[in-house]
């Protein structure tokens, strides 16, 4: 066996680069496996086997007798929806020719160049203002409320982005971020002039920092048995939920929230129309906090609007709130398949923002509510229908991806036998 050439070192150093920043971006262990190998099979090697972790991943590239193992540990991966578009672009238009790594380095460089985060402190803060606002209207929370979340939301994203800023850890600046959005909250409707039991809100104020994008992928991963990515991914997911409600169950033992009964959805024209546009605008906002460009934003905010509206019909009908949630996590998972070839962006960036606003809020506040005033009975009663509700949620997208994506479907990689041949696209849109 012959020593590994520097040339073939630089190459297998290139393909990691591609998957470490697909992974750092939040993508699913699939869809970081097939974007190294297209790109071990652009620059010509034999074969890859690559192995995913929720930091971490490990190539070994094959080309004759040859082989060269790469390894590296990725820093807390983020979510930036507007570098897996500009990475999936690559790989998709770059990749079906054979490339040199210059090449190939020279267009991770531009799309590294791409301003994470996308938009500035004032958009960002706005947008989850009007996302936690949205899904406020959507669980019947009143106007009066929605507005009073929106200004606590906003609080919150201004202390979690300076946080964010200063390297703050992760569990600090959630739960720091916690505490002022649902205190806040509880202190504007207290001092606020506004009628009716408004303290359910205070859930709908921290919905921002729900982690939706490694919570849902990690069941994609589990749908592919990709342990290794997804357990990690989980496991990380639930810490941070576990740590938000921790916040808020202290900020309810604290000022007494009084407990709020989940609301029937009404039969009516009028609120169907709301919760429509309310999704619209929560489902678009969240997708700008996760760094989409302008037209993935607005693609997820149809799509949203769409199949929630259709699950607020459902449940209008008496149909059980999973069922519910299932049948419009199928339609956004179908239709987000098509929408994402048509349009040219990977179905993550639409299907996840639409997905995250179907989570009951009223549920969660009144397993919360149960927590805080240890009811431990009810409120696991609770916390078991929200995780029912999640877990139809990821079955509907897990059986739109096998209906729409025969290759993820019949665990099919990458073809290094394929001979290359394609155009180039822009990849910074």
């Amino acid at each position: 066996m012959t020593k590994p050439t520097p040339r073939m070192d630089a190459e297998a150093n290139t393909c990691l680069r591609f998957g470490v920043l697909l992974l750092a971006s939040g993508a699913s262990g699939y869809r970081v496996i097939r974007a190294v190998k297209r790109c071990a099979r652009s620059l010509g090697f034999d074969n890859a086997d690559v192995i995913v972790g929720f930091n971490t991943i490990s190539c070994t590239f094959h080309r004759g007798e040859q082989f060269r193992t790469a390894v590296a540990d990725v820093p807390l991966p983020g979510v930036n929806a507007s570098r897996i578009e500009a990475l999936e672009t690559a790989a998709h238009s770059l990749l079906q020719s054979y490339r040199t790594p210059e090449v190939i380095g020279a267009a991770l460089d531009e799309i590294e160049r791409i301003p994470s985060p996308r938009w500035g402190p004032r958009l960002s803060t706005l947008a989850a203002g009007l996302a936690c606002a949205g899904f406020a209207i959507l669980n019947q929370f009143g106007l009066a409320t929605a507005a009073v979340v929106c200004i606590a939301a906003m609080l919150g994203q201004l202390v979690r982005s300076a946080l964010h800023r200063a390297h703050f850890n992760l569990i600090g600046t959630t739960m720091t971020s916690a505490f002022v959005a649902s205190a806040a909250f509880l202190l504007l409707a207290r001092v606020l002039p506004i009628s009716g039991v408004v303290s359910p809100g205070f859930v709908a104020a921290v919905l921002f920092l729900i982690p939706g994008f490694p919570l849902f992928t990690s069941f994609v991963d589990f749908a592919r048995f990709d342990f290794t990515a997804g357990i990690p991914r989980l496991l990380f997911a639930l810490e941070i939920i576990v740590v938000i409600m921790l916040t808020v169950s202290v900020v309810a033992m604290l000022s007494g929230t009084p407990e709020a009964q989940p609301q029937a959805v009404p039969k009516s024209a009028e609120f169907l129309a709301a919760g429509a546009a309310a999704s619209f605008v929560s489902v678009g906002c969240f997708a700008l906090l996760f760094n989409s460009s302008k037209r993935m934003a607005l693609l997820a905010a149809t799509l949203g609007m769409a199949a929630n509206a259709a699950r607020l019909g459902l449940l209008a009908y008496g149909v059980r709130s999973y069922l519910a949630a299932f049948a419009a996590a199928l339609l956004i998972g179908v239709a987000g398949g098509l929408l994402g070839r048509l349009a040219r962006v990977p179905r993550t960036t639409v299907t996840i923002p639409a997905a995250v606003v179907m989570i009951p809020g009223t549920v969660i506040y009144a397993a919360v509510h149960d927590f805080a005033v240890g009811d431990i009975v009810n409120a696991l009663s609770r916390f078991t229908e929200v995780s029912f509700v999640v877990l139809f949620i990821a079955g509907g997208l897990s059986v739109a991806r096998m209906l729409t994506d025969p290759n993820w479907a019949f665990f099919r990689y990458i073809d290094f036998d394929h001979e290359l041949a394609g155009e180039e696209r822009p990849i910074n849109n």
